[in-house]
């Protein structure tokens, strides 16, 4: 059984559509879903698509596909993808966790220009696997009990929302297991009025979980950019229920090749302190688009910051390998 303590979350303003197309720009877009199979391993399934908007015309510039099946002791057991790519082959046997997303810059080392939408999709399989226990939470499967916290099972003090006064580790503390927090019903990002606002998805399986990103470039002086990301879980009963979700605003300098200014909005968060983070996206003022995931990496650690958001911010970085495209 799910735990009796389910909270609301504490920012619920998840976005009801896409920002329209503009012309002479390039969008990113991602999905991973993630199921859990009977043995506690994870199925993981999804595409990406880059597209180039010109006028009332569009041409779709790359695409890619994925899909991964990963152990109960969360090692790559298996990897499909499109286009091949011969050096994915050493992603399989690895932990994917810390470093798999090294091992996957590694195997794309000996390409030609900047990394496209199949590096992307590899790239968030960490992030998938680190997501996938919310659906076990949800279902009642796993419970997070004090003990682990009191273990050292659990870290606090590792973003806004993990501080050890905040209101998720002090409920644990209290009530002895971690609460669940239950999202508002996902609105469909997919513009009615345009079909190509996305890239094909399929429905989701109940129980199952979606990652989903987008990445808008738009030509001008200056570029601008707006990236958002969405964590989803289908429960039972069919209702889609948003985890968590940020969007940002960002403008590049003139040159197009630094961030000059990034603003973070909060959707979806499931505790009061997790929207304290949003003004670190700020730090990334003035950083090199090529030094954007070192910085985060580096700086943006602690209670000032979240998890979640650096992901997104950390994202800033294929804005480089979308910029030739512009136009």
């Amino acid at each position: 059984m799910m735990s009796k303590l389910r909270l609301p979350s504490a920012v619920a303003d998840p976005s009801m559509t896409t920002p329209p197309r503009r012309d002479g720009s390039m969008r990113l877009t991602s999905h991973v879903d993630i199921e859990t199979d009977r043995g506690g391993g994870l199925l993981l399934s999804g595409a990406a698509r880059e597209l180039r908007t010109s006028g009332a015309s569009a041409r779709v510039i790359g695409t890619a596909q994925v899909e991964a099946r990963v152990g109960s002791d969360r090692t790559l057991r298996k990897l499909e993808v499109f286009p091949d790519n011969q050096g994915t082959e050493s992603l399989v046997g690895r932990a994917v966790g810390s470093g798999f997303r090294v091992a996957v810059d590694a195997a794309f080392s000996d390409e030609p220009g900047p990394p496209g939408p199949l590096h992307l999709l590899l790239d968030d399989l960490p992030v998938a696997v680190l997501i996938s226990g919310y659906a076990a939470l949800y279902s009642g499967k796993m419970q997070i009990e004090r003990e682990h916290l009191d273990a050292g099972l659990l870290k606090a003090d590792i973003c806004s929302g993990w501080r050890s006064d905040a209101t998720m580790l002090v409920t644990l503390r209290r009530e002895g297991h971690l609460p669940v927090s239950l999202g508002p019903p996902a609105g469909a990002l997919d513009a009615s009025d345009d079909e190509l606002a996305w890239h094909e998805i399929s429905g989701l399986t109940p129980g199952s979980m979606r990652r989903r990103r987008l990445i808008d470039v738009v030509a001008g002086d200056p570029i601008e950019v707006f990236a958002m990301f969405r964590d989803t879980h289908l429960d039972p009963d069919g209702v889609e229920a948003v985890l968590h979700e940020y969007s940002l605003t960002a403008v590049l300098d003139r040159a197009g090749t630094a961030i000059d200014q990034c603003v973070a909005r909060p959707r979806v968060l499931p505790w009061p302190e997790c929207p304290l983070a949003a003004d670190s996206a700020r730090r990334l003022n003035g950083v090199p688009l090529e030094g954007v995931k070192a910085v985060v990496a580096r700086e943006l650690r602690g209670t000032s910051t979240c998890t979640h958001l650096n992901d997104l911010l950390r994202s800033l970085a294929r804005v480089a390998s979308l910029l030739p495209h512009l136009g």
